[in-house]
């Protein structure tokens, strides 16, 4: 059906080229009037939208195909999305969401300020996901961290989504 459909555009097209070019003869010939200079205005307007035309009928006639597509567009956005979701989630080290996660329980529990401890507590100050004022004044040791770091809403969500990446992940 496409070739044609291809046939007819190009016969229709080199018709209207043709009348197009006898008019603009017309006019060049001093046999103009301002009906041949109407004329060539709208054919030449119709040779401007015409190559349009067949993306509209083939808007109208395969509707069908163009939903189609659309639906798949969507799904392959969607599942980028929860791609881009479970990636930027599982990029946290699994040691760095524990203790953000131990800090969301506000037990965290007996601590010793270890150097992996505090990169962990300003790397995670650092990207909004806990309060902890200055880090240098937490004590080297004490019964529980969370008295001196609390979580913060987005700290709290990021535990929410890992969660349930983690246990999509483990179905």
């Amino acid at each position: 059906m496409n070739k044609d459909y291809s046939v007819k555009w190009w016969a229709a097209f080199i018709s209207i080229t043709i009348i197009e070019a006898i008019l603009l003869y017309m006019l060049i010939s001093r046999q103009a009037s301002e009906l041949i200079v109407v004329a060539i205005i709208a054919i030449a307007f119709l040779l401007f939208l015409f190559p349009k035309i067949e993306d509209v009928l083939l808007l109208t006639f395969d509707r069908g195909r163009l939903e189609t597509k659309l639906n798949s567009i969507n799904k392959k956005v969607a599942t980028n999305k929860t791609r881009i979701d479970k990636y930027y989630v599982l990029a946290v080290p699994k040691q760095m969401y524990e203790t953000l996660k131990k800090l969301a329980s506000n037990s965290y529990g007996p601590y010793q300020m270890s150097e992996v401890l505090e990169r962990d507590v300003y790397h995670l100050r650092d990207i909004g996901y806990i309060d902890a004022g200055r880090i240098r004044d937490i004590p080297y040791e004490g019964t529980n961290l969370s008295t001196y770091v609390k979580i913060t809403d987005a700290g709290k969500q990021f535990v929410e989504m890992r969660k349930s990446i983690e246990e999509e992940n483990s179905k």
